[in-house]
């Protein structure tokens, strides 16, 4: 596996995971199954990360990351949200986004699973930046009901909510629970704002220096 292949959507879970866990000593197959990837593409995206001196073996013969900023660093670089991701825009007339966040409490009792993400995410973990507009991963097959439930109406100009089918549905590891809404996880939200246009990357150091601490 070339280092490039080691930010595919697969291997991307399993560095997704070392990120969040970067004191945690893995096993091949315990990684396997975390990351939710097969036993041979994890070992063959572990073999990558040893050669390129970001992981190491322990005495035990467990995998543990040695580097996880520059880890994150180079993963942060080579994402492209809106390139790997499919968006669809919809309007909500909403004042500001709590308005939203209400609706989307109510949404969490249908078993729906979405995740907010960029800055409308950011903003109910480390608020740096005022969002404009709501960005929300959700499974393809779940599109159609969840604009039922929040209301929104399809457009092509001006959408103020956009609903993500994820590249992968790795990006729902870890999301967390804030005010009763999903958010997705510091290091998903530290990547997708990165390269990400209208002040992305100064919020996603923010968020760095204050939530994920390397």
């Amino acid at each position: 596996m070339n280092v490039a292949n080691i930010f595919s959507p697969k291997a991307s879970r399993i560095i997704r995971v070392l990120l969040t866990h970067p004191k945690h000593k893995w096993s091949v197959l315990g990684l396997s199954k975390e990351a939710k990837v097969g036993y041979g593409h994890t070992y063959r995206t572990i073999k990558t990360l040893l050669k390129i001196g970001l992981c190491r073996r322990t005495e035990t013969n467990k995998i543990i990351i040695t580097n996880p900023s520059e880890l994150l660093t180079r993963w942060a670089n080579y994402h492209d949200f809106t390139l790997l991701n499919e968006l669809s825009a919809y309007y909500y007339p909403f004042k500001d986004i709590n308005d939203l966040i209400d609706r989307l409490s109510h949404v969490n009792k249908k078993d729906l699973k979405y995740a907010l993400t960029l800055h409308a995410g950011a903003s109910l973990v480390a608020p740096y930046v005022r969002p404009v507009n709501v960005h929300i991963y959700i499974k393809r097959m779940n599109i159609g009901e969840f604009k039922c439930l929040l209301n929104l109406q399809l457009t092509e100009l001006g959408g103020n909510v956009f609903l993500v089918v994820p590249y992968d549905e790795g990006v729902f590891y870890n999301v967390q629970n804030v005010r009763g809404v999903w958010v997705a996880s510091n290091v998903q939200l530290y990547v997708d704002l990165y390269n990400y246009p209208a002040r992305g990357r100064e919020a996603a150091e923010y968020l760095r220096k204050r939530l994920i601490g390397f």
